[in-house]
């Protein structure tokens, strides 16, 4: 008897094991996941890069000279908020994409397709960057140069390219060898 229940559990799934069929708000959230995670992720990069690594400005760098230690101090305090606030968003990402998942959503979107919105993310960033604390709010420049409008201009332009890219990316149709 119970040989026939456990081949019987064998044969028949649960329900809980089932993939399930994806959903078109599924399907959303997964954008949404790629679209967060290439917003953080890009966001990141930056700051790594630009702020950090090359140590062309910090988030404040207009406000709060970086040749000081108490400016230097107030610019590295604002990067590291910036940074955990990049990192939540990222959290928030994942959570997403978790989510999106267990809905079956990745059935029906191509990797290629995820990488695409990831891209389309990196650039809204750069975008939201470069408009909103570069132009809008003046809180730092790309790099603290006399020519500053050269590095302004060209990572707006960055910006824009990855968006059309990640979109161009995002609807093109899988190839034949592309895993989904």
């Amino acid at each position: 008897m119970a040989d026939k229940i456990i081949n019987q559990s064998l044969v028949t799934p649960d329900s809980s094991d089932r993939i399930p069929s994806p959903t078109s708000s599924g399907v959303k959230t997964l954008t949404a996941s790629g679209l967060l995670l290439g917003f953080s992720l890009g966001g990141l990069i930056i700051e790594i890069v630009v702020h950090l690594l090359l140590q062309w400005s910090y988030i404040l760098s207009n406000i709060f000279p970086m040749n000081t230690l108490a400016g230097l101090q107030v610019n590295i305090f604002s990067d590291g908020m910036f940074d955990l606030t990049m990192w939540l968003i990222a959290v928030a990402g994942l959570g997403l994409l978790w989510w999106s998942i267990k809905q079956g959503a990745h059935l029906a979107m191509s990797t290629r397709a995820f990488i695409g919105w990831n891209i389309v993310g990196w650039g809204g960033l750069a975008l939201f960057d470069s408009i909103v604390f570069h132009t809008l709010l003046r809180l730092h420049q790309l790099r603290q140069v006399s020519n500053f409008l050269v590095y302004e201009i060209a990572y707006f332009f960055i910006g824009l390219l990855l968006v059309i890219a990640g979109l161009l990316i995002a609807g093109s149709k899988p190839t034949e060898l592309e895993v989904r």
